[in-house]
């Protein structure tokens, strides 16, 4: 079953616990103008997911979605809201032009590094980042809220609240050591330095809490890690929707 949180501002965390996965799921919903998806969710669970949804809009109203990069987790269900929303559209990064058009039931709009999309009283950014943890990895950030949508940096395993209580700074870092999520020192350190720029208030991350608090030093740690390539097994982490 999805759950429904405010993270911030018209900001709302869907989140899905699937039976013997070690991370959960979440996307996010942006109430505006302009209603708009940060990730999707599995198609498999689209049926709880659209339903969490219609909590907060009315999913028909949606108008853009936004995918950090493909990946069943992040966009398996892209197809299935916009056939939901008629006026909806993808957003991808650049890279995700080579893939996306041949998914997505209709042309998706690429967005640059640094551009903006206007969703009402929100405003969005987006910053291209390659290889973290895939090719065509791009972030969004409000910059009314300072959310950074940050996908697949700041997560950590197990469900948790929705909103981060202590520093989950070790069960962070533990993670990525066991994966090896992250093929490339250079290109994770660009994005870091993206990110620091923006100076978020609250990291919005795909797997486990919301952090709203101690961001700089989740940054910290980040730059710290060693990367290096795990030979593990990614069923491992990662249970069929049921």
């Amino acid at each position: 079953m999805a759950t429904v949180a405010e993270i911030a501002e018209d900001i709302f965390r869907i989140n899905v616990e699937i039976p013997g996965s070690p991370v959960s799921y979440s996307f996010f919903v942006i109430r505006d103008e302009q209603p708009t998806l940060v990730e999707t969710g599995f198609a498999a669970t689209f049926g709880d997911t659209v339903e969490a949804v219609r909590q907060i809009v009315d999913p028909t109203t949606l108008r853009h979605v936004v995918i950090p990069h493909l990946e069943g987790d992040e966009s398996g269900a892209l197809n299935r809201f916009l056939q939901a929303a008629p006026g909806a559209e993808a957003v991808v990064s650049p890279i995700g032009m080579l893939t996306h058009p041949d998914y997505a039931i209709r042309p998706p709009r690429p967005v640059e590094d640094g551009s903006t999309l206007e969703l009402g009283r929100h405003r969005l950014r987006f910053l291209t980042t390659p290889y973290v943890h895939q090719w065509d990895s791009m972030l969004a950030f409000d910059e009314t809220t300072r959310t950074l949508f940050s996908s697949d940096l700041f997560i950590e395993g197990g469900s948790g609240p929705a909103l981060a209580d202590g520093d989950l700074t070790d069960a962070m870092l533990g993670l990525y050591t066991a994966t090896g999520f992250f093929p490339s020192r250079a290109h994770l350190d660009l994005a870091l330095d993206k990110i620091e720029a923006l100076r978020p208030a609250t990291l919005a991350c795909h797997h486990g809490s919301v952090k709203g608090d101690r961001v700089d030093a989740y940054i910290r740690a980040m730059r710290e890690l060693e990367v290096a390539c795990v030979d593990w097994n990614p069923l491992e982490m990662m249970a069929e929707p049921a």
